[in-house]
């Protein structure tokens, strides 16, 4: 490592000392910034001169990303697993049917806010990630409107859809759900077994034995739903 490289990690690790993050927060930033220094270093750079910026401006963008990466996980699960289990309405799933207020949700909603998420957690500390923020106000303000409609019944009309649909949805769960448990995301196993929970009609033609499987995946995402808050409590404490 160059030595003004070095002496940036050193300052990293002074002013968040100094400003009371836990030690496992500044463990981490620093070592977001090791796996990013191999850039400057591929050109022969300090990393300051390789982004253009003062160590001055880098711990201020370290800063500001801070509460955007804590939060980041908590609003992609809290936005999804509302809008899912409000839009969603599994009572057409038999009938092939879906309105068009879900589509949307499905179609639109969704990908936008995983691509949100994945952005926000690559830019990680040290990329500014203004836009991802403001882009994520609007997807929560389009959200919150979608919720008033459909509690007015705006429901965008309802649209016949083949079974095929709702299985794609129900797999699409199945594949974010190990993806969450490869990866240890608990915010999309919570949100790809939602997924399943509404679209398990589809894949079970049993009504008894499709409500059974219903009602266990709601205890599972009960205790995700509890454990998740333990966690987050904890790091909120430790941070």
């Amino acid at each position: 490592m160059r030595t003004n490289d070095k002496v940036l990690l050193e300052n990293i690790n002074d002013y968040f000392s100094h400003k009371g993050m836990s030690p496992h927060l500044i463990d981490d930033i620093k070592e977001k910034y090791r796996q990013d220094i191999k850039k400057s270093e591929e050109k022969d750079q300090d990393y300051i001169e390789y982004r253009g910026k003062s160590p001055a401006q880098l711990i201020l963008t370290i800063q500001r990303n801070l509460f955007a990466l804590q939060l980041n996980p908590m609003i992609f699960f809290i936005i999804n697993f509302i809008l899912i289990s409000y839009l969603y309405d599994k009572q057409y799933v038999p009938f092939q049917a879906i309105t068009g207020i879900s589509l949307f949700y499905c179609l639109v909603i969704f990908p936008i806010t995983l691509i949100l998420y994945v952005r926000i957690a690559k830019k990680n500390y040290l990329y500014s990630n203004k836009y991802e923020m403001r882009t994520g106000i609007i997807i929560g303000i389009i959200a919150f409107i979608l919720v008033i409609m459909q509690g007015f019944h705006f429901n965008w009309a309802i649209i016949p859809i083949s079974i095929y649909g709702h299985q794609f949805v129900f797999f699409a769960g199945i594949i974010l759900s190990l993806v969450g448990i490869f990866f240890k995301r608990i915010e999309f196993v919570g949100v790809g077994l939602l997924f399943c929970q509404k679209t398990i009609d589809a894949m079970v033609t049993d009504p008894e034995i499709a409500q059974f499987f219903s009602l266990a995946i709601w205890i599972i995402l009960v205790v995700l739903i509890i454990f998740y808050t333990i966690r987050l409590s904890e790091r909120t404490k430790s941070s």
